[in-house]
């Protein structure tokens, strides 16, 4: 199996493709707010740790904040374009 073919897309490859039809795109759509929902559980989970005074999980949580902030902004991105067509 050709390694190149395990390599997710980006947003980028995604978007750049012309051959990608409205379901692809929803399905996309989908997956990024999939993957959304499962960084704030993650980040949940780290809460109270960090509370408790837990660098570790300090850590984990502002990278999942950074995570879904980016993830919010693909996915506003998304929707928008999703609009306009």
């Amino acid at each position: 199996m050709d390694p190149k073919s395990q390599i997710p897309q980006t947003k980028a490859q995604v978007s750049s493709s012309s051959s990608i039809s409205p379901n692809q795109n929803l399905q996309v759509s989908q997956s990024k707010y999939g993957e959304l929902l499962a960084v704030i559980e993650e980040i949940g989970k780290d809460i109270r740790p960090t509370y408790a005074g837990s660098k570790n999980a300090s850590e984990r949580l502002k990278k999942g904040i950074m995570h879904a902030r980016a993830l919010v902004r693909e996915c506003l991105i998304e929707t928008e374009r999703c609009a306009r067509q």
